[in-house]
């Protein structure tokens, strides 16, 4: 993904962000509300005890000593926990006259002042009787609302976790197919090359995608007109070109025969080595109009050793014994490979020729078939650069070498494999060895 995250991914996260942060302020204030809330309704139920507790108060300390020592009044903790509120019965002077099971023996405040206070943790109510001499105190520790606040917002996050991963996965989901169309335009706009310009279709995609196809489609017409103008250009040249530069270079030999004098049969040399620098090169121009044109796309599986050995047996004709050229293919078994016939001796051929004329002179150059359908041509020479090797296969690139060539046979054959799904792999030095250059194609094996 060379680092990169996907659309849906992106998205997945970025909502999922969001719904967590949504939660947690939801949480957060949904807390500061209830605790307002909860600190309310036991405000009021602390003032309702309060006022059913006294009249039962009055009436039980009515006749008693008040030096006594505090009595506990056990019907004070008739409330649903049992001890969530505790109850202290106060003189005008602050004495503690009764008080409930849970409740300290000691006041709860300094001073008994009627209505609501808080002291040392306490949230206290405080009712007065007998004209101010009587005073009960309803408190309530403050921890224990604040622990119930926390135990309702654990309520309210708890959901929040456990529905976040689903909520991301129901996401991912509904992202990932409202989404599909957009996959499916990438992969069909990946899929066009110099060799695919079909137009893609529009009839399924969305309107914002849609218009994007379309403006691609008008693109590729646009390109599929000028490449077509541009491989007719080059195959009407160079075929236009091959009769004239042949009829020349018969009359640069005619005149090199006839040449009167030195002078004269040197510049006919001249000529002639022009003329057939030339008629390489149309050659190479219709190779490549060829190699344009798809010519890869095989009926039917080929030798590629048999293609091979024919190419040499050619080319050392041809070059009249220039080089010595070592074959080297398996004993048995030969490796069909789904490639045309004439388009893999192109690619054979070119392989050789520039194995010959950058190679070593006097040094043989070395080519070897493997079973898993590889070829590899190995001529031996110093070391090219990295920088200088990777882009040997752009067109009209040439080597910084005093050997004379067209800068296309390179580009040639990585045309060709690469329409056969096959791979070109140019290495310096050459595999096992010091120095040397190695052109290495594997292509797609047959069954």
């Amino acid at each position: 993904m060379n680092g990169r995250t996907s659309l849906v991914r992106r998205l997945v996260v970025a909502i999922s962000a969001v719904m967590v942060v949504y939660g947690l302020v939801a949480a957060i204030a949904g807390g500061i509300t209830l605790h307002r809330e909860i600190n309310e309704a036991m405000d009021v139920a602390m003032r309702e005890a309060a006022r059913r507790l006294l009249p039962v108060v009055v009436d039980d300390l009515i006749g008693k000593d008040a030096q006594a020592a505090p009595r506990v009044f056990a019907e004070a903790d008739n409330d649903e926990d049992g001890d969530r509120l505790v109850v202290q019965v106060r003189d005008k002077q602050g004495l503690v006259l009764l008080h409930s099971n849970h409740a300290p023996s000691s006041p709860l405040s300094l001073i008994p002042v009627p209505g609501f206070t808080e002291n040392k943790g306490w949230r206290i109510y405080t009712e007065a009787a007998v004209s101010g001499t009587i005073f009960i105190q309803i408190a309530e520790l403050e921890s224990r609302r604040d622990e119930e606040t926390l135990e309702a917002a654990f309520g309210f996050l708890l959901p929040l976790v456990l529905l976040t991963p689903l909520a991301a996965i129901v996401c991912w989901l509904i992202l990932e197919r409202s989404l599909r169309p957009v996959l499916t335009l990438r992969s069909e706009i990946a899929n066009r090359h110099g060799d695919n310009l079909a137009s893609i279709r529009t009839e399924d995609l969305p309107l914002e995608l849609a218009a994007i196809a379309k403006s691609v489609n008008s693109l590729m017409r646009r390109l599929g007109m000028a490449l077509s103008a541009e491989r007719e250009f080059t195959a009407n040249a160079a075929h236009e070109l091959r009769t004239p530069i042949a009829g020349a270079l018969a009359q640069a030999e005619r005149l090199l025969a006839e040449a009167p004098d030195l002078n004269v049969g040197n510049r006919a040399r001249q000529i002639r080595a022009s003329l057939a620098n030339l008629a390489r090169l149309s050659e190479k121009l219709m190779q490549l109009a060829r190699a344009d044109a798809g010519v890869a796309a095989a009926s039917q599986p080929v030798d590629l050793g048999s293609v091979a050995a024919l190419v040499v047996e050619e080319f050392g004709r041809s070059a009249g014994g220039q080089g010595e050229i070592d074959l080297v293919r398996p004993s048995e078994d030969a490796p069909m490979v789904e490639i045309d016939q004439d388009a893999l001796a192109i690619v054979i051929r070119n392989l050789v020729e520039n194995a010959v004329r950058h190679g070593a002179s006097g040094k043989p150059v070395k080519i070897s078939i493997g079973k898993d359908a590889s070829l590899r041509v190995i001529n031996e020479c110093p070391v090219i650069p990295a920088a200088e090797l990777g882009g040997l296969t752009q067109r009209f690139a040439r080597r910084a070498s005093p050997a004379d060539g067209s800068g296309l046979g390179l580009a040639i054959v990585s045309n060709i494999v690469q329409q056969v799904g096959g791979t070109l792999i140019l290495r310096s030095p050459a595999s096992g060895m010091k120095d040397g250059f190695e052109a290495s194609i594997q292509l797609v094996k047959s069954g």
